[in-house]
């Protein structure tokens, strides 16, 4: 690894809650749920902004507008970072739909809260059809309001051509990738997992993760530089930086999908299991195993009402394999290619900020 000095993991973690609390308080203050007027939109529009989360977006984007133009002031950005945020949790609303998954940050996914309101109130029989309906539509409008949040950067001195600029990149090159990803994962699930390569699903993860981690630090580059020149040697150094970063950060999500603590993780494990989906373990597993760990393993495949018992066997398979350990040096490889980016840039405290939460990216619990 490129010998560049990095943030210590207290440091890091401060500076991260430091952002979730000024970005949810800004998201909350800001108005959203005055522009509506039905009941249950308005209720649960900042259900998940408020459940807090890492935040390691709207950070990023901090740390990017830092590490460029050397910004003192972390809250300038911030409406940037809130918006990036609001972005993302429309995605996690629709990404647990389509993954039919139960929890989200410790508590019911979106669509099964607003269900499970619905069910205490009048035992509807349609309340799990009229949860999901209203979670997309507040998915839906979620995505609509990324841009009133962003704009608010020119009481921070943004020009708005910048603003526009960086609004651009976000409709027109970062949606389009991620929902290609997405629609690459939902369809991978429908094919055998021998015909699946190693490449298409790094390449779906570009999309469907690294995609957004590349904006953040594209957008908060030029944010920092106050220019709408995304092709500055800055910009591209810390986009670079935040792809990697980014797929390092989802190779290591879907090992704690199997491998990490619940509580910690705020999901029951084993979900990519439950639902099939094509992971690097998945793959590397199927192409190494032998037919006797194969033959266990398979049946926990797509099975919908996998144990917890089970899902410690799959575990323990993966493991056998050497699966667990070659997909670790995969995330952490990307890490490796990730830091030299930073060579691009000045010295300086975000810079710092930025080689510590790389080496968070593989290093987490959660």
């Amino acid at each position: 690894m490129v010998n560049i000095q990095a943030a210590d993991r207290q440091t890091l973690l401060d500076y991260l809650a430091g952002r979730r609390e000024s970005v949810v308080k800004y998201i909350e203050g800001f108005g959203l749920t005055h522009l509506v007027g039905e009941p249950h939109l308005r209720d649960f529009i900042l259900s998940y902004p408020l459940r807090g989360g890492k935040s390691l977006r709207p950070a990023l984007v901090s740390m990017a507008a830092g590490a460029a133009g050397d910004v003192e002031d972390i809250n300038a950005t911030l409406p940037l970072q809130a918006s990036v945020e609001l972005y993302h949790n429309w995605t996690l609303i629709h990404d647990d739909i389509i993954d039919e998954d139960d929890y989200r940050r410790g508590k019911p996914s979106l669509h099964r809260e607003i269900e499970n309101e619905v069910r205490e109130s009048d035992s509807d029989d349609s309340a799990e059809k009229y949860g999901r309906d209203i979670a997309i539509l507040i998915g839906d409008f979620m995505h609509g309001s990324v841009d009133l949040l962003a704009m608010r950067m020119e009481d921070s001195g943004i020009l708005l051509e910048v603003i526009l600029a960086i609004l651009r990149i976000m409709h027109g090159e970062l949606t389009p990738a991620l929902v290609d990803g997405q629609a690459r994962d939902v369809r991978f699930c429908r094919e055998n997992v021998g015909d699946i390569t190693e490449k298409q699903v790094l390449e779906m993860l570009e999309g469907k993760t690294a995609a957004l981690f590349d904006f953040c630090g594209t957008a908060g580059a030029m944010a920092g530089l106050n220019t709408t020149d995304s092709s500055d040697p800055r910009v591209v150094a810390l986009a670079g930086f935040s792809r990697a970063a980014g797929l390092a950060f989802q190779i290591q999500d879907d090992i704690l999908g199997l491998t990490g603590d619940e509580d910690k993780l705020g999901k029951p494990r084993g979900s990519d299991l439950r639902e099939g989906k094509h992971t690097l373990l998945l793959l590397h597993a199927f192409a190494n195993g032998t037919a006797g760990q194969l033959d266990k393993l398979k049946p926990l495949i797509g099975k919908s009402d996998i144990t917890p018992e089970e899902v410690d066997l799959a575990e323990g398979l993966l493991k056998e394999i050497g699966t667990i350990d070659h997909v670790n040096r995969i995330a952490l490889e990307y890490i490796e290619s990730a830091m030299p980016f930073l060579d691009d840039l000045e010295e300086s405290p975000s810079r710092d900020l930025l080689a510590g939460l790389a080496v968070f990216m593989i290093d987490r619990e959660f």
